[in-house]
This record gives structure tokens, C-alpha cells and sequence, in this order.
């Protein structure tokens, strides 16, 4: 079994420019004058976070939001080279609307679901435009989010929006190239009221199964339904080899995010032992695995609460990584309920804060990141 230090060393994570920023709410946005105005700012504080943590190499990009021209794509390559990050995703912010051209207010009718052919044409060149500018920056990696839905059971059928998205993705898919991924993320019951036009985790592994054999599905806790169980759903796409990131935060259905263990500290536990237990039996490597931190909170300061996201995701790995699971997997085999539930709960008060300030002194980096902060 590998030790602590050596899972917490496998970990890499990565963060969104979108996590750098304030959140609001329906009623107003509390920003203050210590909050990033831009995105260089952004990756700025990304790399300050990345030095005091070694944690935070890869970044997370949104076209159009982030970079668009020739321009903006310098001064983002420059910025990222300066803090020593990479970008590992250019998301494509779809469900923007913009103040000129075919994508403007009509998106409120979805985007490769709309009513509006031009809509619908323009959403997919949308998506071939933010490849280009995505190789421009040396990325390898495109990520799409359906925000696609009904509000009303009259404004559009499910299958009408089904044959939509499979059209607009396989246009897609004919455009990604041998060396380059693509993530596919939606949300089950958010932004739509009546129904989302994916529903479900079964229903976007087809759709990448259908965009191109590189598309994998981009898992977001923050869409898990109530009484859906995250560690199911990451084994379940682990044995149909569907996915391709983990985005993980603390939230109740999907309205702004906590730190990742902030609330729920137990579940945070039982992803990591799952991982773990799914690396052993050859379905995943840790050190292989995406995971992003989502972090979009109206109180507090932005560096603080990503910097309590890493130290709660480390705590986690590190709690899992105490669990002895030959001494698991054989309690569970006869069954040995009550034995089981000892082991990972042992484990789970375990106090890893001594472990994981070791490890950071190991690797040169501030043993309390918050206070050096």
C-alpha cells in the first residue's frame, strides 16, 4: 500500500479562472476592491496559490471570457508562463450572450437545441473557433457545457432536443484532432425548471460515445440529484471508461459553491477511498485523475477559500489513504458489517494535519499555507 506522502504526491489538481472572482446571488454581487478585475489577474493569484500549495499547475481557461483575439491570447500565454502554470482546459462558454452577432438574448432558448437554426449553426462554430484559439495557447483540451433545457413542457419535446445535440456534437466531434480531448458537462436539474435536455449520467456517456471516442464526460458534484451518491457515480463512469474530469465543491443543488469538504466532510472521505480502491483494481490512476476545485462564494477571500478546497481535499486523500484495504475489502467479504464501518471511521478521525505540514515540508513548501498567505 502506497504511504500518505506518496498518494498526496500523486495529487494534482486544477482551477478555473471562473473560481477566482466573487459570486452573487439573484440580488446583488458584493464585490470589493481586493477582488481581480481581469483575467491576467486572475492567473496571477492562481500562481500565488500554485507556489504556496505545489498543488495548482493547471489552469482552466473560458473562451470567449478569458481570451478571444491574437492579442488576448499573448498576453494570457505570457501570464501563465510567468506564474510556471498550464493550461489544461479551455472551456466554451456557450450559454453567453453576446452584445452583437446570431448569439445574443435568443440563447435563453438553448443553444444546439434552439428554435433558431442560425442559432444552432452559430453555436457550433462557436465551439470550432474556441478549438483554434485553444491549440493557439497550446492546449489539447476543449470542454463543453449543455445548459440546454425546457422552462415549460411546451417549449420544446425531448426528442426533437435529443436529435439537436447529437447533430451539433457529432459536427463537433468531426473537428477534434488525434491529440486533443474533449469534456462534456450538463447539469440535470440546473439552469432549466421542467426538464434539462441531458439527464442523466447514462444519457452524456452515450453522447460522448457519439462525439468521438476522445469525449468524455466532465462530472460536477454540484449536479448531483438529492440522494445521489457521487463515489457511485465516479465508479460507475470508471468501469465504462467515461470520465474524464472531477469537479469538486461543497454546495446545495448547484447555488454557488462552498470549498470541496467544507460541508460535508464524510463525502470528500468516501470519494478518495473509492478512488483509491478503483486504482487498485485497475480502473483509474490518482495520478492521472483531473480534479478540478470549484469555488464561487459570496463571503470570505477568494485565496482563502481555494486554499481551504486544497487543504480539505489533502485531508481527505490523506484519511483515505490510512485505510488498510486488504483489511477492508475482508471485512466486507464475510460480511463483517460492523468491522468495516471501524475501519473507516478510525480513519476518518484520524488527525492527518501533522502528515500532510510533513509532506510540505518534504517538498519545500509552506507547512501552513493559510498563514503565509
Amino acid at each position: 500500500m502506497n504511504t500518505v506522502k506518496e498518494q498526496l504526491t500523486k495529487l494534482k489538481l486544477l482551477i478555473s479562472t471562473n473560481s477566482v472572482s466573487r459570486a452573487g446571488s439573484t440580488l446583488a454581487e458584493y464585490s470589493t476592491n481586493n477582488d481581480p478585475t481581469t483575467s491576467l489577474e486572475k492567473m496571477d493569484i492562481i500562481g500565488k496559490i500554485s507556489s504556496l500549495t505545489g498543488k495548482v499547475k493547471g489552469v482552466i481557461l473560458h473562451y470567449p471570457t478569458d481570451f478571444k483575439t491574437k492579442e488576448d491570447i499573448e498576453k494570457v500565454t505570457r501570464t501563465l508562463i510567468k506564474n510556471e502554470l498550464n493550461p489544461f482546459t479551455v472551456m466554451v462558454d456557450l450559454h453567453l450572450p453576446r452584445k452583437r452577432g446570431v448569439l445574443n438574448h435568443r440563447l435563453m432558448y438553448g443553444t444546439l437545441t434552439s428554435p433558431y437554426p442560425e442559432i444552432r449553426v452559430a453555436s457550433v462554430n462557436q465551439v470550432i473557433s474556441a478549438m483554434q484559439a485553444m491549440r493557439d495557447i497550446k492546449c489539447r483540451q476543449i470542454g463543453l457545457f449543455l445548459p440546454d433545457g425546457i422552462d415549460s413542457p411546451g417549449e420544446k419535446n425531448s426528442v426533437d432536443m435529443l436529435f439537436s445535440i447529437l447533430k451539433g456534437l457529432r459536427q463537433i466531434g468531426m473537428k477534434i484532432r488525434k491529440s486533443e480531448n474533449m469534456l462534456l458537462g450538463f447539469r440535470p436539474y440546473n439552469p432549466s425548471f421542467c426538464a434539462t435536455a441531458v439527464p442523466d449520467w447514462g444519457t452524456a456517456s452515450w453522447l460522448c460515445r457519439e462525439t468521438d471516442q476522445s469525449c468524455k464526460v466532465l462530472l460536477d458534484n454540484a449536479s448531483m440529484l438529492p440522494g445521489e451518491s457521487i463515489e457511485s457515480v465516479v465508479t460507475s463512469l470508471l468501469h465504462q471508461k467515461m470520465l474524464g474530469q472531477i469537479t469538486l465543491s461543497d454546495n446545495k443543488l448547484g447555488m454557488g459553491a462552498m470549498p470541496a469538504g467544507s460541508l460535508d466532510a464524510g463525502a470528500l472521505f468516501r470519494l478518495f477511498l473509492n478512488l483509491l480502491l478503483a486504482e487498485e483494481a485497475g480502473l483509474c490512476s490518482l495520478e492521472k485523475t483531473s480534479i478540478e476545485l470549484r469555488v464561487d462564494t459570496r463571503v470570505g477571500s477568494t485565496e482563502e477559500n481555494i486554499l481551504t478546497a486544497i487543504e480539505n481535499i489533502e485531508y481527505a486523500l490523506a484519511r483515505a489513504s490510512l485505510v488498510n484495504l486488504e483489511e477492508l475489502k475482508t471485512a466486507q467479504s464475510k460480511p463483517a458489517t460492523t468491522t468495516a464501518n471501524r475501519i473507516l471511521r478510525d480513519a476518518f478521525v484520524t488527525d492527518v494535519r501533522p502528515v500532510v505540514a510533513s509532506w510540505r515540508k518534504d517538498n519545500k513548501l509552506p507547512e501552513d499555507p493559510m498563514a503565509e498567505l
